[in-house]
Order: structure tokens, then sequence, then C-alpha cells
């Protein structure tokens, strides 16, 4: 005689076929969902400058920490921009946990575990650069009752020209460092040069 499944096991063997069989567990591209892009380049009057989207809390009062300032314009764009991109989401990172946690944030530290560069247009005199790094993130406030909070394997794309720089994270598991999701077509502006 066959005994019936308790019904915790079957609702949980449903769930995860349903989630497996949809790609529940999965990052999948849509594509492009901009224009083309002919050259490779972002075109200059794709954006507007005051469409910057950045985390840019105002100083909490009585804080261990403060704001980071975002870098500035690269002055090359070539292989050194794995340093900068890094510095660029340290700050990111920075100034979104303590926008989110203020006065209470104690601990950001992010750490680079792997970065590439691929040249857009010339490989010797580029248009612009992809940049994809791989890092490990701890953070933690005052009110936490336990060590400060690990992340690992988070992985951001950049796309840095002379006129802007467009981020995206990609939140699906990938066993190389890839420049997915593009953040010339799915990621948002970041920062702007006049």
């Amino acid at each position: 005689m066959n005994r019936l499944r308790p019904r915790r096991g079957f609702l949980a063997s449903v769930v995860t076929t349903v989630a497996v069989t949809t790609g529940g567990f999965e990052y999948a591209s849509d594509g492009p969902t901009g224009p083309p892009l002919d050259s490779g380049t972002v075109p200059a009057d794709w954006f507007e400058c005051d469409d910057v989207n950045r985390p840019d809390p105002d100083p909490p009062d009585d804080a261990p920490l403060e704001p980071r300032t975002y870098p500035s314009s690269p002055s090359s764009l070539d292989d050194t921009m794995v340093e900068y991109v890094t510095t660029f989401e340290r700050t990111y990172q920075h100034n979104a946990f303590l926008g989110q946690y203020g006065a209470e944030a104690r601990t950001v530290d992010l750490r680079r575990t792997d970065g590439r560069v691929a040249a857009v247009g010339s490989a010797t005199n580029p248009d612009a650069v992809m940049v994809a790094i791989r890092y490990d993130l701890t953070t933690g406030t005052g009110r936490s009752s336990v060590d400060p909070r690990d992340r690992w394997d988070i992985r951001a794309v950049y796309y840095v020209d002379e006129n802007v720089v467009l981020r995206s994270r990609y939140h699906g598991l990938a066993e190389e460092l890839r420049f997915e999701p593009d953040p010339r077509t799915q990621g948002e502006l970041v920062a702007c040069f006049d």
C-alpha cells in the first residue's frame, strides 16, 4: 500500500519544480532595451546630466562614517580602469549603506576579488571601456548584535567614456566574470562629465 506524501513535502517539490522550469533561479537577459549601438559607444545625447542616479546621502549628525566623494572623470581609458571602477563602486556601496542606515552605519568594506576590462572601439585608443568587477562586501551597524554581515561574489559592470559612467548589477550565479547585464542598455547613469 502506498502512503500519501505529506502536504509539505508535496508543496516543496511542486514549488521547486515550477521555479526550476520557469527559470526562477537564473538570471536571463532580455537583450537590449534601448536603441542599437552601432559603434558600441553611447551617443552623448542619450542622457541628461540631471538624470544621474546614485546614492549621495547628507552627512548624518554625530556619525562615525561620512559620505564619500565619487571619483572625477578618469584621465585615460586603459587597464587602470579596474581600479577606477573599484573606487567608484566602493563609494557607491558606502554611500548607499550610509543613506540606508544613517548614524547607525559603522562598517562598509569592499574587497575586489576579480576584474576585467574590454576596450570599446580601438584597442589601442579606445573611445570607451567596459569594466566588470567581482567583490566581497562587509557591512555593519551599531544596532547589530552580531559581527558585521558579509556578502560574497557581488558583480557589477560599468561602461565608462569621456561623458558618462553607466552601472549595472548582475544578480545571478556565474562561474566567469562577464560584461552582463550590459550597462549601455540595461544600466543606470551614475556619473556625467560636462
